[in-house]
């Protein structure tokens, strides 16, 4: 890659030294709601991947990799960019630290052989990587100890909040089917008791045949809605939703705002119930 070469060249750009906070760099968006609710005001916060991008295709700016050289801290998520990078994040940072979100979840597997990394969309397990964060934060930086323990005590509050709104909101649909271009919830399916059909398997949409079979699936259910998200081209989600006479909604398990986003699928899929 073209932009590795600039890294050393780009450390000038930031001493180490105008780190006030501790320095921490998240892989995607809704990390960084987590990060910086147990952070409590004492961390700093990259985002590697900014709205509107795909991690799948994502590649970091010599700015970027000026700052994740002070890093102290990185939470990885999974994504695919992560497989090429973060080795190169290392090397060019030896004295970071990585945390992987994902480790001691309940992970749903993929049929490459990996596993889906949206683990976000269930609140119970960003509870769970939440409180190995605060742990983290907290070896890595003592003296704001009572930060890092009171930003996590809100958050879990939040999160408990947050579950017990969805479970009441989604009980009548448990067992219901949803329809998404690109299957990034199925950790929240699995939470609340409900089946995500995909139109994307993987990174690949279907083939002709493939596609003729889930309209077909999706009128035998009665499905709507198409959930799309705008990471991705909805191309052949418009020609899912004329089939269906459905109409696509957008909502983006990549985007900042995770509460406001968790509850608009709730509403979007109670409302594609009715």
């Amino acid at each position: 890659m073209r932009l590795f070469p600039f890294l050393i060249a780009a450390l000038l750009l930031f001493p180490a030294t105008l780190w006030a906070k501790l320095p921490v760099a998240v892989s995607v968006l809704p990390q960084k709601t987590f990060v910086e609710a147990v952070g409590d005001g004492a961390v700093e916060v990259q985002v590697m991947v900014g709205k509107g991008y795909n991690p799948a295709t994502w590649q970091p700016t010599p700015r970027q990799l000026a700052r994740l050289a002070h890093a102290r801290l990185y939470v990885r998520a999974g994504v695919p960019f992560e497989k090429s990078w973060l080795p190169r994040f290392r090397t060019a940072n030896p004295s970071m630290e990585v945390l992987d979100m994902r480790e001691g979840l309940d992970l749903i597997p993929l049929q490459s052989g990996e596993s889906d990394p949206h683990v976000w969309t269930d609140p119970r397990l960003v509870k769970r990587h939440a409180a190995r964060l605060r742990d983290t934060l907290v070896r890595l930086d003592p003296a704001n100890r009572h930060s890092y323990e009171r930003g996590y005590a809100d958050l879990a509050r939040r999160l408990d909040a947050l579950d017990a709104e969805l479970a009441e909101k989604l009980a009548p649909l448990k067992g219901r089917h949803f329809l998404v271009f690109h299957p990034a919830w199925s950790y929240f399916a699995r939470r609340y008791g409900l089946q995500q059909l995909s139109v994307e398997q993987e990174g690949k949409e279907p083939n002709a045949w493939t596609l003729a079979r889930l309209i077909d699936q999706a009128r035998a259910l009665g499905i709507h809605t198409v959930i799309v998200q705008p990471q991705h081209s909805n191309a052949t989600a418009k020609v899912v939703a004329r089939a269906l006479q459905a109409k696509l909604v957008e909502v983006d398990p990549l985007a900042e705002d995770y509460f406001g986003t968790m509850r608009r699928l709730a509403e979007v899929l109670s409302e594609a119930a009715t």
